[in-house]
C-alpha cells in the first residue's frame, strides 16, 4: 500500500479556505456589532435620566425596557471588604463604559452590574476583568435566572 502525500496546492488550498472561513466568521462578528450599536444609537437618542443632584425626569419606555430586561447584565467577583458600590460603579465606567446600575448580593462575595449600552457590556465581557482599588475582579456574562414552577 502506498501512502498518498498531498501535493503543495492541495495544502495550499485547504490553508486558503480555513482563512476564506475565518474571515466570513469574523465579518459576521462585526456586522453584529455594528447592529447591536444601530439599535444601541436609536433606542437611546431622546432618553433623559434622573440625576441625584435633581428631582426626577422622564424617562424613556424604551431605557425602562433595557433596564427591565437585565439584557446587558454582568456578574463580578469574587468581592472583598474593599470594594463599595461607587468605587466599583467608577471603574466599571472609566474601563467599560456606562452602568445603570449595580447591585451587590448580601451574603455572597459578588456582584451585578448593568450595563447601558451593547457596546460597553460587550467590552466588559471580552476584557474579562476590572481593578478596583488594587483588586483584580472577574467579569463575566450574568446567567440568566432560572423560573422556578410552583407545583400544586
Amino acid at each position: 500500500m502506498s501512502v498518498e502525500i498531498p501535493c503543495f496546492k492541495c495544502i495550499s488550498y485547504r490553508a486558503q479556505l480555513e482563512q476564506k472561513e475565518a474571515i466570513i466568521a469574523k465579518y459576521q462578528k462585526i456586522v453584529q456589532f455594528q447592529n447591536d450599536l444601530i439599535q444601541d444609537f436609536s433606542r437611546g437618542q431622546k432618553i433623559t435620566v434622573a440625576t441625584s443632584n435633581t428631582t426626577s425626569e422622564p424617562v424613556s419606555a424604551a431605557s425602562r425596557e433595557n433596564s427591565n430586561r437585565n439584557y446587558y447584565r454582568t456578574y463580578i467577583g469574587p468581592l472583598t471588604n474593599q470594594v463599595d458600590k461607587g468605587s466599583l460603579k467608577q471603574c466599571l465606567e472609566k474601563s467599560f463604559g456606562p452602568v445603570n446600575n449595580i447591585d451587590f448580593i448580601p451574603g455572597k462575595s459578588c456582584a451585578f452590574a448593568n450595563f447601558s449600552s451593547p457596546t460597553a457590556y460587550h467590552n466588559a465581557i471580552s476584557e474579562g476583568a476590572v481593578m478596583v482599588n488594587g483588586i483584580v475582579l472577574n467579569v463575566e456574562q450574568a446567567k440568566k435566572p432560572r423560573y422556578r414552577s410552583f407545583r400544586k
